[in-house]
């Protein structure tokens, strides 16, 4: 170099260094251009304090780089990266920009690149379980009774969403259950709307439940009807046959309950009277069926 520099011919070795330079900077930038790329990366949160909870922010944002061709082809979106800074932030809406880091290149846009955020304090509320009944057991069956531990949960989350919160439910599914049951059910916290409020903490998240089912009995009020037998002497005519009391209670299962229309008497033969007469006469009782009298007074009236 220290010949090179010598100052004969000092000129045209110059001129020849810096048009080798152009020329090497002329071939890279055809074979290896300066290009853009976009990614969609995670948006990060720092310095949020440990009371506070950052809600409403983008969980993606879309970041474009550039850079030299062989550089930014094998940029992952680990490399990219975009984050929020929350340090000396107070509690309510806040408007921040999105800062990013990209050491392979340069940033050539953000979007979102300002963003609304909400800072709310973080809170936690003590709450009962209730149980939600999903579905019908099967028939004849009912839910007596349910047993939950725990019978309190602690829920954490941002403090305006938990004034929201007006309880925390386990649903119970007893679709065509016919006997007692355990399960573990997850819990869901219910807003002032309904709502289902899933950014909220439940801890712990599950219940356990059992169940216990019993038979269903039902009541239903049905007529009476007098059943008879044989024929009436001497040419009589039964006029009249009828019960009393002409209705009675029964009990059974809904799904038995619901087929009886009517109880009949036991047979009264007509054969042995020969005049009108009052006579105290059993029900029959159809299969798994309960009635709040087991007789009837049977009046026949007849005629010439």
């Amino acid at each position: 170099m220290k010949q090179f520099f010598e100052r004969e011919n000092l000129i045209p070795r110059i001129v020849t260094l810096l048009v080798a330079c152009g020329l090497w900077l002329y071939v890279m930038s055809e074979q290896n251009p300066v290009v853009e790329r976009d990614f969609v990366v995670k948006l990060q949160q720092r310095n949020v304090a440990e009371n506070m909870i950052v809600l409403n922010a983008p969980d993606m944002v879309k970041v474009r780089v550039s850079g030299q061709r062989s550089v930014v082809g094998g940029v992952t979106d680990k490399e990219v990266i975009a984050y929020i800074d929350c340090s000396g932030r107070d509690a309510g809406q806040q408007y921040l920009p999105v800062q990013t880091e990209f050491a392979e290149g340069q940033v050539v846009e953000v979007n979102p690149n300002n963003i609304y955020v909400y800072l709310d304090t973080i809170r936690e509320k003590t709450m009962p379980v209730e149980t939600v009944v999903i579905g019908l057991p099967a028939n004849d069956y009912a839910l007596s009774k349910q047993e939950v531990q725990p019978e309190t949960v602690t829920v954490r989350g941002a403090g305006h969403r938990l004034d929201a919160l007006v309880k925390v439910v386990a649903p119970v599914d007893v679709s065509e259950k016919q006997r007692d049951f355990e399960l573990q059910s997850h819990l869901v916290a219910i807003s002032d709307t309904g709502a289902e409020m899933h950014d909220l903490v439940i801890e712990p998240a599950e219940a356990s439940i059992k169940a216990t089912l019993v038979r269903q009995m039902i009541t239903a009020e049905v007529p009476v009807l007098v059943s008879t037998t044989g024929t009436l002497a001497d040419g009589k005519t039964l006029v009249k046959a009828e019960a009393e009391p002409a209705k009675v209670t029964i009990l059974a299962e809904p799904s038995v309950a619901h087929t009886v229309v009517a109880l009949h008497t036991k047979e009264v033969d007509l054969s042995s009277m020969r005049s009108d007469s009052t006579a105290d006469v059993e029900l029959e009782l159809p299969p798994r069926v309960l009635c709040n009298v087991k007789t009837v007074k049977v009046k026949l009236v007849t005629e010439e």
